[in-house]
């Protein structure tokens, strides 16, 4: 029995006895009383009689008096009936609005309506634990690739406004503390459904008990984890934790990725960034005299990848500890750490803003990194700006300052869980990329713009399986050769090719990028491509449609049911023995 029968039960056993008790008493009353029919004889109500009258008595509706007018002991009787009846329904319907009102009745049914949500998802999904700016994000972002995701969110605000979100598809959402087991196990963590857990609120002590709690009662899930600090970082992976996700760090290769080349990073931020959307331009980093204001997380990361090149860079905070700290580490013995904030003119002056190419504004609070960029674009024009965005409501402000790079760690994290969980193989194919010269990316840019145009492509994997590949693997076990430029043929007219572009081959444990049109493949093989949604379902076609197959590797429209081969290749047979046989005295 649900928690909410239960409820009702409880609540409603008294009203109810009270109600059945009232109508027995009033209807037997109307039974045992004799009345007078039109011959002036004595009769008595029926029980179905005094059923009747009781229920339009007892609802105030008021019929009249059937079937012959009632006597003055009927009358008597009949007053006594609708003060009772009355009575107890004011009772019932005041235990009812009780009920109504209970906040545990109203948290079982909200309970119950979220399970029987759950219940109606077709299938796989994605539990979010947490629904702040990330949590918004990625569950934006995954449904927009018609991944059903469900959240689980203890701010109870929050989940009352979830229905109004406009995403493409239904996010049931749970009030409760995702620290809980049995309120993960209520969110669908054991549900056979789910395929991942996303634990990404703003507490590392709660995302590491959630990694804990996932792989504990569910170890074969994915569990996907937010961690900004180090310590929790490294706990997380002893638990079995399959991804944590560092903003901050995450980041930091990302400038070094556009430091090292822009192409590189104009790749990444393809690959990565919303389909549908205009491709963003590349970013040329300056080398020379940077300034880095705040050194917490974000700033130090920052500043190791800055170390790593030989930059020179000059640190404003207003802790003493972390200037003791830093000056006495050898590594930094080029580079100065000055007291301060990094807001005033004077401080920036000190640390050389007039003569750096570059600065950071990377303190943890939105309203001081704002004013870092004015002071110091007043001072400097020409500056390189990296702004931290902390908070998503400052989205247009950050966007007026028109900083050159713009970090938002909820973003950041989004579009690394999104990778991660749509396409895995994307994260080995850039990883590979890093060790590439810039003329390598150029090459891929320019393949990739003649192919798909100025919009970023959405990116999948094709693996050559039974399961998502039924007519490749069966032409595959006959021994035909299928190469990487037949799959990008187009199903409707195979002389022309999908807007798809082939990144990386993955057989085995090897992996092979930009792999060419001739590459043979194998059954097990994993292929990454960027494309057009249209590609896409081309590629769908013909990788598990034989019939299309069978067009695009003979330049045949083959039939489909067994009959219709066995006739087609019966009028082959007869076209090749009509055919006339060329004279042998003819030739010379």
């Amino acid at each position: 029995m649900s928690l909410v029968t239960s409820l009702i039960m409880r609540q409603m056993r008294v009203p109810v006895i009270t109600l059945i008790i009232g109508y027995s008493i009033s209807i037997l009353g109307m039974v045992i009383t004799p009345g007078i029919d039109a011959q002036g004889n004595h009769w008595h109500m029926s029980f179905f009689d005094a059923f009747y009258f009781v229920s339009y008595t007892a609802t105030t509706i008021g019929f009249g008096e059937i079937p012959y007018p009632l006597t003055n002991a009927q009358r008597t009787w009949a007053l006594i009936t609708i003060y009772l009846t009355v009575i107890a329904w004011f009772f019932s319907l005041g235990k009812i609005l009780s009920l109504v009102q209970d906040p545990m009745f109203r948290e079982a049914l909200k309970k119950n309506q979220f399970a029987h949500q759950l219940s109606r998802i077709p299938d796989n999904f994605i539990l979010i634990c947490g629904f702040g700016e990330t949590g918004h994000e990625l569950a934006k972002a995954l449904t927009e690739r018609n991944i059903h995701a469900v959240v689980i969110e203890n701010n109870d605000r929050i989940i009352q406004t979830l229905p109004l979100e406009n995403f493409p598809l239904i996010i049931p959402g749970l009030k409760g503390d995702a620290r809980d087991p049995e309120q993960l196990i209520l969110a669908g963590l054991q549900n056979k459904k789910c395929a991942a857990v996303i634990a990404v609120t703003a507490s590392d002590d709660t995302n590491l008990k959630i990694a804990v709690t996932s792989k504990l009662l569910h170890p074969d899930i994915c569990v996907v984890c937010r961690s900004e600090l180090e310590d929790y970082e490294s706990n997380m992976f002893s638990f079995g934790t399959d991804f944590v996700v560092n903003p901050f760090e995450t980041f930091a290769n990302i400038f070094a990725m556009a430091m090292h080349s822009p192409s590189l990073h104009l790749l990444y931020d393809w690959l990565t960034g919303v389909p549908d959307t205009d491709l963003s331009n590349p970013i040329y980093v300056k080398e020379g005299h940077w300034i880095i204001c705040g050194f917490g997380r974000f700033g130090h990361n920052l500043y190791k990848q800055l170390l790593k090149i030989n930059i020179q860079v000059t640190v404003i905070d207003p802790s003493e500890e972390k200037r003791e700290i830093f000056l006495n580490r050898p590594e930094n013995k080029n580079n100065d750490f000055i007291i301060g904030t990094g807001f005033d003119a004077h401080t920036l002056t000190v640390a050389g803003v007039s003569e750096a190419v570059g600065l950071v504004s990377g303190t943890d609070n939105d309203s001081n990194n704002l004013s870092i960029i004015m002071t110091a674009r007043d001072l400097n024009p020409e500056l390189f700006i990296v702004a931290r965005h902390n908070k998503k409501t400052n989205q247009k402000l950050f966007a007026a300052t028109r900083a050159n790079i713009i970090m938002q760690p909820s973003e950041i994290i989004a579009r690394k869980i999104r990778t991660l969980l749509v396409s895995p193989l994307m994260i080995s194919f850039l990883n590979k990329a890093r060790n590439q010269d810039p003329a390598w990316a150029n090459v891929t840019i320019s393949r990739i713009m003649g192919v798909l145009g100025d919009s970023v492509p959405s990116i999948w994997t094709l693996h050559i399986n039974e399961k998502e590949a039924r007519a490749l693997c069966q032409v595959l076990r006959l021994g035909r050769v299928i190469r990487v430029g037949n799959i990008l043929q187009n199903p409707r007219q195979r002389e022309l090719q999908i807007a798809a572009v082939p990144l990386m081959l993955k057989r085995n444990q090897k992996h092979l990028l930009m792999p060419t049109d001739d590459i043979a493949i194998k059954a097990g093989d994993q292929l990454l491509f960027c494309g057009t949604p249209g590609a896409l379902r081309s590629m769908q076609w013909s990788q598990n449609d034989l019939h299309s197959l069978n067009y695009i590797m003979t330049y045949e429209d083959t039939p489909d049911s067994y009959v219709w081969r066995k006739l087609h290749q019966y009028m082959k047979r007869s076209e090749r023995r009509n055919r006339p046989r060329r004279n042998p005295g003819l030739r010379k």
